[in-house]
């Protein structure tokens, strides 16, 4: 049977802040969404120097090995999959050993009224895609799979609000 109760899915998203920190969030869950696990980054400033160095490929360095790879890595729960909304995410598959799933609404409407969801998978690991499709498909029919994303945006929102895991700020 695809659909386990074992099943481990994890959200992962990143934000960057009005502030110019940047920060990703790993949230953890089973099958029906619930939370098991949920985990931050420290907020990270590149400086203007750094900026200049990395040119475009900051954005693949910063949020795929300083962020998006350790959250993965870091996770105490054995995660089937990692969803992401964000195409760059899929990038960090070849540094961590879990399936990355993108995820984006197809534009057909759904007669019971749940948006369908698309899958997609890194290029170079093609054959995880009918894996995750056996899966995920038969949970987004009874759950939006998005909605869990929102959770995690207004987690790491508020976790930057309060300063965790700066220093001499927040616990």
């Amino acid at each position: 049977m695809a659909e386990t109760r074992e099943n481990r899915l994890a959200f992962m998203d990143v934000i960057l802040f009005p502030d110019g920190a940047i920060r990703g969030g790993i949230l953890t869950t089973d099958i029906e969404t619930r939370p098991y696990e949920f985990r931050i980054t420290s907020s990270i400033k590149p400086t203007q120097l750094q900026q200049m160095l990395y040119g475009t490929s900051l954005k693949d360095y910063v949020y795929g090995e300083l962020i998006c790879a350790p959250l993965i890595k870091a996770t105490k729960e054995k995660i089937n999959f990692v969803l992401t909304r964000e195409r760059y995410i899929m990038e960090v598959r070849p540094l961590v050993a879990v399936p990355i799933v993108l995820m984006s609404y197809n534009d057909k409407a759904a007669s019971d009224g749940l948006k369908p969801i698309c899958f997609q998978v890194h290029k170079d690991y093609s054959s995880e895609l009918p894996h995750a499709q056996l899966v995920l498909t038969p949970i987004t029919q009874k759950l939006d799979l998005m909605e869990p994303f929102e959770r995690l945006k207004l987690a790491l929102n508020e976790v930057h609000r309060l300063g965790v895991g700066e220093k001499g700020k927040g616990g």
